[in-house]
């Protein structure tokens, strides 16, 4: 397996050198693209998510972020510690070949793949990756999603399956990259259990060692030029981050952290 050349498509952070720890034990990493997001494309996003949900309801959703996130990581310290203990924060930056473009979709991003001639792109936490890209780079792309899709695409689906008492969608998949949100065919998909000492801030590092698994797996399949697309006839729906109100809510009433 070690012969086997991959470039991962990352942000800098916990996401970044978490996965790319894993493919360095594994795979050889030919090349890590960081993808920077744009001056203003925060702000960019907050306005395409008001026209789509409402000023009221996004300030809520703010509110959660800002002011209840860092609780939750405080809270669950002790376990993320746990989760993490054999992470390595320094994995990116000891990489040896590191690209920053100006994103993830610079036209600069297809000559530097397609010169190293990998044999599978790993994307794990970038923005959407644009249709140039997807048909211009020579290798497929596979993305870890944390959350099981179609059922739980965008944000935290983790989260979203325990609120929605669907324990057996509460995992990740590993899928093909397309034009779309989390749309792309799945190709491994495994889910989490959930401990009392898990809560909002911890699903995603469970969801993303499960993860890693279903990454292993894709690209088994990929060696074996045999992917294999699964079809799990699951409804689609696209989740954002819970309100401050629906947090609290399902907290006190549903147990959900």
């Amino acid at each position: 397996m070690k012969n086997t050349k991959v470039i991962l498509f990352t942000q800098d952070g916990l996401t970044g050198n978490f996965t790319l720890s894993f493919l360095n034990k594994n795979y050889t990493v030919t090349g890590v693209v960081i993808d920077t997001p744009l001056p203003g494309s925060g702000y960019k996003m907050i306005k395409r998510r008001i026209k789509r949900l409402g000023v009221f309801k996004v300030f809520l959703q703010l509110l959660f972020m800002k002011g209840l996130v860092p609780l939750l990581n405080f809270e669950s310290r002790k376990r993320r510690s746990e989760l993490l203990k054999d992470y390595n924060d320094n994995e990116i930056s000891n990489h040896n070949n590191v690209f920053r473009p100006g994103s993830i979709n610079d036209p600069k991003v297809i000559d530097f793949v397609n010169k190293l001639n990998p044999d599978v792109i790993v994307v794990s936490g970038t923005s959407l990756i644009k249709k140039n890209i997807i048909d211009n780079v020579k290798p497929v792309l596979i993305n870890m999603h944390v959350g099981i899709t179609p059922k739980y695409r965008g944000v935290h689906g983790g989260y979203w399956a325990l609120v929605n008492n669907d324990k057996e969608n509460c995992g990740v998949t590993v899928h093909l990259i397309d034009k779309g949100i989390d749309t792309g065919g799945v190709i491994s998909q495994k889910n989490v259990t959930v401990s009392k000492s898990d809560n909002y801030a911890t699903y995603p590092l469970l969801q993303m060692t499960k993860g890693l698994e279903c990454m292993s797996d894709a690209i088994s399949e990929i060696e074996e030029n045999n992917i294999t697309i699964k079809k799990n006839n699951l409804e689609s729906k696209l989740y954002y981050h819970p309100t401050i109100t629906e947090y609290l809510y399902h907290r006190i009433f549903n147990k959900i952290k």
